[in-house]
């Protein structure tokens, strides 16, 4: 869920720091204004009811809905003060609440054996599977230890073509191989053709009609992150989200700067990360305010999306009705910068690309 596992805080915070929904340290905490109970700025995105058990907050009266405003103050600063532990089990180090994120961030890259040439890392995962973020960067290798022996890279040569054939990838080789590394898009007309990234996408996600779909089913209520195939690098771009019906969890829709990023959370939750959440709210980094934003979106309609690098700018549209400027930073410029999509618990979503921007778009 939202907020942190206390067992990771050295020493344990106070029980008022424990958010009544999902029964974890606060995480990017709000409190309800009648009692000032604590909570998960996720967990009361849709004002829940306060749970404390001392709240004052009257329940008959005109205004029946709960309000929550982020900490401030006193608080505020004892809340900066915490101290918990990294959540990779191989590192343990003890941050401030505040750096948590941006160190994990970090922490959890491990460095393809082909780092030198393909700058990319692999995730957290991934390195108990394999050293290589692909096959054509362990083909790279293979081939580079044996460069005085001609048969041997023969050999390794046809071992993966016999490999690729036999499981009918041969076509789909450079797909498979982080091409937004080595192929940035670069559209003027808005009209940019690409897939979702089997490589990038969080435990779980299930990538269905030639990538296009993805959705997810897991219980554990943690976003998962996944990256288009392609970053972008300038101009305007445009694509679509079409929901999907089964979907039982808003997602998080917009664009990351960058792909070398912890898939198993929100992307939105980094600086470089810029989303569009179905509760009618913004996202970007870990302080995000959850600022209120066009219309709901969930199981049904289209949204769209428009990326312009040129003035730095993030808009999206609802079943064609524009809902303006998302975010405008000077991130958005600086490429690659790659379509993303966070999902949660039963969710998922279809891609929409190569469409012509509609004029409706800024």
């Amino acid at each position: 869920m939202s907020g942190y596992d206390i067992n990771r805080f050295q020493p344990q915070p106070q029980q008022h720091l424990i958010c009544l929904v999902c029964n974890k340290v606060v995480k990017d905490p709000y409190e309800c204004n009648f009692c000032g109970q604590m909570y998960c700025s996720d967990c009361v995105a849709t004002k829940p009811p306060c749970k404390s058990s001392d709240c004052g907050y009257p329940p008959n009266s005109s205004d029946n809905t709960p309000k929550y405003i982020k900490i401030q103050g006193a608080m505020l600063k004892v809340y900066k003060n915490l101290q918990l532990f990294c959540s990779n089990p191989e590192c343990k180090k003890l941050c401030s609440i505040i750096d948590i994120e941006q160190h994990q961030n970090q922490c959890i890259k491990v460095k393809c054996l082909n780092h030198e040439n393909c700058k990319e890392f692999l995730s957290a995962e991934e390195k108990y599977q394999t050293s290589y973020c692909s096959i054509l960067c362990e083909l790279t290798v293979q081939l580079f230890e044996n460069v005085s022996d001609p048969k041997k890279q023969y050999d390794i040569i046809k071992k993966l073509q016999q490999k690729l054939t036999g499981s009918g990838q041969v076509s789909g080789f450079l797909s498979q191989n982080k091409q937004p590394a080595i192929q940035p898009v670069l559209s003027v007309d808005g009209c940019p053709s690409f897939r979702w990234d089997k490589n990038k996408c969080g435990t779980g996600i299930q990538l269905l009609n030639g990538d296009s779909s993805v959705f997810l089913k897991e219980s554990s209520y943690i976003f998962r992150t996944v990256l288009g195939d392609q970053g972008f690098e300038t101009g305007i771009h445009y694509w679509e989200i079409e929901a999907d019906a089964k979907t039982e969890n808003e997602l998080k829709i917009g664009v990351c700067q960058g792909n070398a990023i912890n898939l198993n959370a929100a992307f939105c939750d980094l600086n470089q990360g810029f989303a569009y959440y179905g509760l009618a709210q913004l996202r970007n980094g870990s302080n995000a305010s959850g600022q209120t934003y066009g219309k709901r979106f969930k199981k049904e309609g289209i949204l769209g999306v428009c990326l312009n690098m040129l003035n730095g700018t993030l808009s999206f549209a609802l079943n064609g009705e524009y809902m303006g400027i998302a975010f405008r930073s000077d991130l958005l410029k600086k490429g690659p910068i790659y379509a993303a999509v966070a999902l949660l618990h039963c969710a998922g979503c279809t891609l929409r690309t190569g469409k012509q921007k509609p004029q409706y778009m800024e």
